[in-house]
């Protein structure tokens, strides 16, 4: 997207925002109308063609979804597991063709035979009760898999409550943002979304931009196969997420948290949802946080099925309202990102590994794994064994 489109885009702020609205206005039918999409180019100053162009681009937008009651998971897990022909077959006794359509990866990889209905997910012998789920009786959706840890917890340990867990922030809000850079720095923690990027470096950079508006977005568009790890987080341990984004934001200098979550986890995005309602009742988020005049936002963005958003800047183009095309680089998100303005993009591990660093401290996660490769990290162990689980290591 050009820089002019791209501040139309943002002229609104994050709260209103443009791929947002197409998502919900979608949501209904399972794409947008033309007189729809008309009314949101001018009311975003944009081109017709635009809106069209990041309509028919999704998977969850384009008219090719329309009318769709239900989705059979077609991610490699499932296929490679042999399982969907068997769910095709049982859906079609229940549903007429043109009713049915996929979704690419649901994060069900360790049981698989994995399909969408009516905002929830299912999976294993769940598609045998399917009569039951149509006829709205009380069936349980939730899959059960294995959390394991092979030596010391940072992920995967219990969470104590939200009184217990946020305790140490008054104190760290109070160093000042150059001592928190300096303890995620000292650790070593590098992103666990591929590229294994330095996170202190990468902050550091974007706190030294002068701009008053910057962004902390989390990349929650985990749709590897066999990889439910994020999910995972996001559903049990949300909020070493939130906490996480919260300090990132801190350190940088913004006022705002963005959740870019898949579509195809609508659990994770109830989840984070009920849990910053929670920190909000508390005054943990908002304005002047704890009195100690940080204020912090987030907003939940739910996306439409675009593998490619995994990408960091193809993300941004998608939360411009664009198609999700990755940008060329440089410059990097850090200096030039969501809305030309400073942004942070981490996946979700990443993120959720900053209260860890901050309570235990930087040279106890730096003693953990290997020398230039600090701390732990998630494993999503599936398919043909007998015991699929998430394992840190």
């Amino acid at each position: 997207m050009s820089d002019n489109l791209s501040e139309l885009s943002g002229r609104k702020g994050i709260k209103n925002n443009l791929f947002d609205k197409m998502g919900q206005l979608a949501q209904d039918q399972g794409t947008i109308g033309d007189e729809e999409l008309a009314k949101l180019a001018d009311e975003f100053l944009i081109g017709s063609a635009n809106t069209y162009g990041t309509a028919t681009f999704y998977d969850f937008m384009k008219p090719e979804n329309k009318g769709k009651e239900i989705y059979v998971c077609n991610g490699s897990a499932c296929l490679c597991a042999g399982t969907q022909d068997s769910v095709k077959e049982k859906v079609a006794d229940q549903f007429d063709a043109e009713k049915v359509g996929h979704m690419t990866c649901l994060g069900r990889c360790h049981e698989n035979s994995a399909f969408h209905y009516n905002g929830h997910n299912y999976s294993g012998a769940a598609i045998d009760q399917l009569s039951d789920i149509v006829a709205k009786k009380e069936i349980d959706g939730l899959d059960e898999y294995h959390v394991e840890c092979t030596g010391t917890q940072v992920l995967t340990g219990s969470f104590p409550g939200v009184d217990s867990y946020y305790a140490p922030m008054k104190d760290w809000l109070s160093k000042g943002r150059d001592t928190v850079l300096d303890e995620i720095k000292a650790s070593g923690i590098r992103g666990r979304g591929g590229a294994g990027f330095p996170m202190g470096f990468k902050l550091n950079a974007c706190k030294e931009q002068d701009n008053d508006t910057k962004f902390i977005v989390c990349n929650a568009d985990e749709g590897d196969p066999g990889a439910y790890s994020d999910r995972y987080l996001l559903e049990k341990q949300p909020h070493a997420v939130l906490f996480g984004m919260l300090m990132a934001g801190f350190v940088i200098g913004s006022e705002c948290g963005v959740l870019y979550i898949r579509a195809e986890y609508p659990e994770s995005i109830d989840i984070v949802e009920i849990a910053l309602e929670d920190l909000a009742s508390r005054g943990l988020i908002g304005e002047n946080i704890l009195g100690t005049g940080f204020n912090f936002n987030f907003k939940v963005i739910k996306a439409q099925g675009a593998y490619i958003c995994g990408e960091e800047t193809a993300l941004l183009e998608s939360l411009e309202g664009n198609k999700g095309q990755p940008r060329l680089k440089p410059p990097f998100p850090a200096l030039v990102g969501l809305y030309g303005c400073p942004t942070i993009v981490n996946n979700v591990e990443t993120i959720a590994v900053v209260p860890t660093i901050l309570k235990k401290g930087a040279k106890w996660f730096a003693s953990l794994g290997k020398p230039k490769n600090t701390g732990t990290k998630i494993f999503c162990i599936s398919g043909n064994v007998n015991h699929p689980c998430n394992v840190e290591e």
